[in-house]
């Protein structure tokens, strides 16, 4: 570490990576192409899944490892057709969104 930042931030690796890749080719926020906020955000497994699982997984306490795969698997069965359309239409909104954005930094019509 360079004077406290995180090590992909540090002076003498953001020079290695301008030498050997250029700016226009490094996402990060840190360089002059930003990788997208949240970029997570992109797979409706890490924006949506995980969360909702989480949240009626987690609801109540869980006693033991096997309590804890029967709840998941019931869960994931739970989802309805609807839902699962619903999460895969925001996602390619996400997509459409960043495209437009990234196209207008780039200035592509």
């Amino acid at each position: 570490m360079q004077d406290g930042p995180p090590l992909h931030i540090a002076i003498l690796v953001k020079q290695l990576l301008k030498l050997h890749f250029g700016n226009g080719r490094i996402n990060s926020r840190h360089f002059p192409t930003s990788w997208p906020p949240r970029s997570s955000d992109l797979n409706p497994c890490d924006f949506w899944l995980w969360g909702y699982l989480k949240d009626v997984v987690y609801g109540r306490p869980i006693a033991n490892l096997s309590e804890l795969k029967n709840r998941i698997t019931q869960h994931i069965h739970n989802i309805t057709t609807e839902t699962l359309r619903s999460v895969v239409e925001h996602t390619v909104l996400r997509f459409q969104l960043i495209g437009e954005t990234v196209g207008s930094i780039l200035n592509i019509s």
